[in-house]
């Protein structure tokens, strides 16, 4: 029994000294000896939660569809996948016996309403003149009107087709016809799937490419559906390679059967250029805090007796301040208590300091 007194009496005695010793006293010649370097806590505002898995997905919102306007053939593709688009661009040809019969109608349609206007003038001044009846006037109005909205409507249907404006009153100054469609491209992009080939005969509104904007993306994070009721709305998402940082802004209220799992939804506000839609990644989510929180390197904190501490230098040299760490980040440690914005922590020669202030390595003194 006398041993096992006599050793608990000794670890009582060292918790004493090092709580009454707590100050590391260094001159600074003796700090730059022992290459002792300083550095500020970098201040964190949010917890590590978890790891999930998560996929990099483009916003529904920001896909679209290029559909072949008429029946036709593919006869010409303009762009690659995976390529960048911009507003605009050509990116297919094809070729519709269809959009014959639609220029034709628009030429007739136009030639009409050419002669229905010349008439109206014509009887305006005759009305004028009191040649004619305004009832007659009014026949030959309603005419025009008639035609100039059969003209319009012409015009919509090519619209509708794929030709621009400025294609249709090309055909309208020109009167030449041709059955060759252009499909372009409504927003800036890229291009993510190409559901057709050189060749191949679609029907009308036949999808044939699809297209994102990857300006905005998101992650879809899976997440045990035992872990949900952790996850808040605004909490944060990161990763350090690629470099993602997110905002998670919805949780799914449904649970996959299969995997027992439900997503989370999260904007992506930072990402570096290696980031792409479709990449499979784990992602850590951090819980939003108000309190102060700081991260160090790992190698800054120390353990002893059961207690990890910190060296924060002081006008007389360190001091072992004891923190406590949440969680672990990589190479460096979470600490949620015990360090101020201000304080300068030792993040080199960590362990001759621990020597001096556990009498280890020769006195501080």
């Amino acid at each position: 029994m006398k041993p096992h007194f006599l050793s608990a009496l000794a670890g009582l005695l060292l918790a004493q000294s090092l709580q009454a010793d707590a100050l590391v006293k260094l001159d600074a010649q003796q700090i730059e000896h022992l290459d002792v370097r300083v550095a500020k806590p970098e201040v964190v505002d949010a917890l590590p939660l978890a790891w999930a898995p998560a996929r990099v997905v483009i916003p529904p919102d920001r896909e679209f569809i290029v559909s072949a306007p008429q029946a036709g053939v593919i006869s010409r593709i303009e762009v690659a996948l995976g390529s960048s688009v911009a507003a605009g661009q050509v990116v297919a040809e094809m070729q519709s016996p269809d959009l014959l019969s639609l220029q034709r109608d628009l030429l007739n349609a136009s030639t009409e309403y050419e002669l229905s206007r010349s008439k109206l003038n014509r009887d305006q001044k005759l009305l004028d003149e009191g040649v004619i009846s305004r009832l007659r006037w009014q026949e030959t109005g309603s005419a025009f009107d008639k035609a100039q909205a059969n003209l319009r409507q012409a015009e919509q249907v090519l619209a509708a087709s794929g030709m621009s404006l400025k294609e249709i009153a090309e055909l309208k100054r020109s009167r030449g016809i041709g059955n060759t469609l252009v499909l372009r491209t409504p927003i800036r992009g890229v291009l993510l799937e190409r559901l057709a080939t050189v060749g191949q005969r679609v029907s009308m509104l036949a999808p044939l490419f699809r297209i994102g904007n990857v300006d905005q993306l998101w992650l879809e994070i899976d997440m045990p559906q035992e872990r949900l009721r952790e996850i808040r709305i605004k909490d944060r998402v990161e990763l350090e390679s690629p470099r993602i940082r997110a905002t998670i802004i919805e949780v799914s209220q449904n649970v996959r059967p299969d995997s027992q799992s439900a997503l989370v939804r999260a904007v992506i506000d930072e990402h570096d250029d290696s980031v792409r839609a479709g990449q499979n990644i784990n992602v850590q989510i951090m819980h939003a805090s108000t309190d102060f929180i700081c991260r160090v390197p790992i190698a800054a904190v120390i353990s002893e007796e059961g207690q990890q501490y910190v060296f924060v230098r002081t006008s007389e040299g360190f001091t072992a301040r004891p923190v406590k760490v949440a969680a672990v980040d990589g190479h460096k440690a979470i600490i949620h208590e015990g360090l101020a914005a201000d304080d300068h922590v030792a993040v080199q020669g960590v362990a001759a300091l621990k020597a001096a202030w556990t009498g280890l390595g020769g006195g501080g003194e």
